[in-house]
């Protein structure tokens, strides 16, 4: 059966691909949040400065909620009890309007290619 179909059908042939990299090429992720998004990835380090940047990554901006990946349990400590009001108010004066309500800091890996 698979014989038959032509070769544009095929994700990659030769070897095997995850079922979430064939999904988000099919469902591109759009929304208003998207602009506001790249706004504030590429303000982020004046907001949060040099040595917090280094160790966060922000991996997505959804319904009002910030989604920040930091490399330590510590930094997630200090972010969430010490900086995470003056970061929302900071990034609401970027956006000019009260767009953001949260920030969702967890552990997790960097793919940022600067921290190497």
């Amino acid at each position: 059966m698979l014989e038959g179909l032509p070769e544009r059908y095929f994700f990659n042939r030769s070897s095997a691909v995850k079922v979430g990299q064939v999904l988000k090429g099919l469902f591109p992720r759009r929304s208003g949040g998207d602009k506001i998004c790249r706004e504030v990835k590429d303000a982020w380090k004046e907001i949060v400065g040099e040595e917090v940047c280094q160790g966060t990554e922000i991996t997505e901006l959804r319904k009002g909620i910030l989604y920040v990946n930091v490399e330590s349990p510590a930094l997630i400590h200090h972010l969430t009890n010490f900086e995470k009001d003056a970061i929302i108010s900071k990034i609401n004066e970027l956006t000019r309007m009260k767009y953001l309500n949260d920030i969702r800091f967890k552990v997790g890996i960097l793919n940022d290619s600067r921290r190497k």
